[in-house]
């Protein structure tokens, strides 16, 4: 303990950057650095943030997009089963869904398995819109994980593949 206040006491030097009138300096991330959800959250902003600028000319954003990509994977999908996949409160995800109609990319109806459900139906415009997007998400990807290279690319995939199905089918022993 006595460590960490002689640090502290030798840290009183000014911050190292001003910005708008605000004194800053770098933060000890160290420990939270070991962690795997704030390390998955800060590359989550990171490839965020990329995601509008490389996608700024489609004007989507990375639920749209996910929105889009589902919808067309999945034919006669309804808005609940859209909103669990995606972990899209259903709220939020209609907000989401009249953005998209009113571009004219998606059409809601009437399901014909649950007449309580409704479905989602991409337009022949919606379907050109997801595979242009479809098209720039493989750059985009790639871009993304061009640090890694290809084989550990793939592996890094691979272990988030298996790390997300492991809690969402419960797989894994907590602690």
């Amino acid at each position: 303990m006595q460590k960490r206040s002689s640090r502290l006491a030798a840290d009183k030097s000014p911050p190292q950057n001003v910005d708008e009138g605000i004194l800053k300096r770098p933060l000890d991330l160290t420990a939270l650095q070991q962690t795997p959800g704030f390390m998955i959250r800060i590359l989550q902003i990171h490839i965020f943030e990329e995601f509008f600028a490389y996608f700024a000319e489609t004007g989507f954003s990375p639920a749209e997009h996910s929105v889009l990509v589902t919808v067309r994977d999945n034919p006669a999908v309804t808005q609940s089963e859209v909103a669990n996949a995606l972990r899209i409160q259903l709220p939020n995800l209609v907000k989401i869904l009249a953005k998209l109609e009113g571009k004219g990319f998606i059409k809601r109806k009437r399901s014909t398995r649950d007449k309580r459900a409704v479905e989602l139906v991409l337009t022949a415009r919606g379907v050109q819109a997801s595979e242009r997007a479809w098209k720039m998400a493989d750059g985009f990807n790639q871009l993304t994980l061009a640090p890694l290279g290809e084989k550990d690319g793939k592996q890094f995939l691979e272990m988030l593949s298996r790390l997300v199905h492991a809690r969402t089918n419960r797989h894994y022993q907590a602690s």
